[in-house]
């Protein structure tokens, strides 16, 4: 049998700035509770023990309402930082992978266990579209969010936002298919979610480097063969 390979650990990398840590996991657990919440309010199966002042509904459509003004205002935020953040010119650099058909070969190969992964920024192109493809469902998830909350709410912000949000809604064919759609981006959350985790998991161990731990500390870094590094040196 062979000798297990050896590895070295290079200088970690300085990744990603905390507001968009911060940002990552304030998406991901209000994701979680819109959700769950969601859920609930799709189909209630809570009773309210006797009691017709507890109002179990109400206040899953108020925790509801809440986290999803959270996930606008973080949405909004993380838009702006893509563009003109601290990490913006490695994640706007991404796009050259993205246009780039080598690239592409390069990552397809890199999961089929043929080469490794190169990028020129933060990501790879099939995980730049990916990663766009869920920042358009929150677009989509928060705009018919609001249209639906336009139509239980009519003052303040709901007053405010009532009448843009009914142009959107006739845009969309009716409040049916504005339900149907704010469903659609659900499951495609829940779809998204596990298969992060996994490839997350696996890129992990598949390129020695840390995936897993880059969204706590802000630092990735990679392990190289000895043998790698000692022909690199020389």
């Amino acid at each position: 049998m062979g000798q297990p390979e050896k590895y070295t650990s290079d200088h970690p990398d300085f990744v990603y700035s905390a507001i968009n840590r911060i940002l990552h996991w304030i998406r991901a657990l209000v994701i979680t509770g819109l959700i769950i919440t969601g859920f609930y309010i799709a189909e209630p199966y809570l009773s309210s023990k006797g009691s017709s002042d507890i109002l179990i509904y109400g206040e899953w459509s108020m925790w509801h309402f809440i986290l999803g003004f959270i996930l606008i205002s973080s949405g909004l935020l993380r838009i702006y930082l893509f563009f003109f953040g601290n990490d913006s010119g490695r994640e706007l650099s991404s796009l050259k992978d993205v246009l780039s058909i080598k690239s592409w070969i390069t990552q397809l190969k890199s999961y089929f266990f043929i080469g490794e992964l190169r990028k020129k920024g933060f990501y790879g192109p099939l995980q730049f579209i990916i990663y766009t493809a869920i920042m358009i469902l929150v677009v989509l998830a928060s705009i018919t969010g609001l249209i639906l909350y336009v139509h239980v709410y009519h003052q303040g912000i709901g007053g405010l936002l009532y009448e843009p949000m009914r142009v959107i809604e006739a845009w969309m064919g009716g409040l049916a298919n504005v339900r149907y759609i704010h469903h659609i981006t659900m499951w495609g959350f829940l779809i998204f979610i596990p298969i992060h985790i996994y490839m997350v998991v696996w890129s992990a161990v598949r390129f020695k480097h840390g995936a897993l731990d880059v969204m706590f500390t802000g630092y990735d870094y990679h392990l190289k063969k000895k043998q790698e590094e000692k022909e690199e040196n020389t």
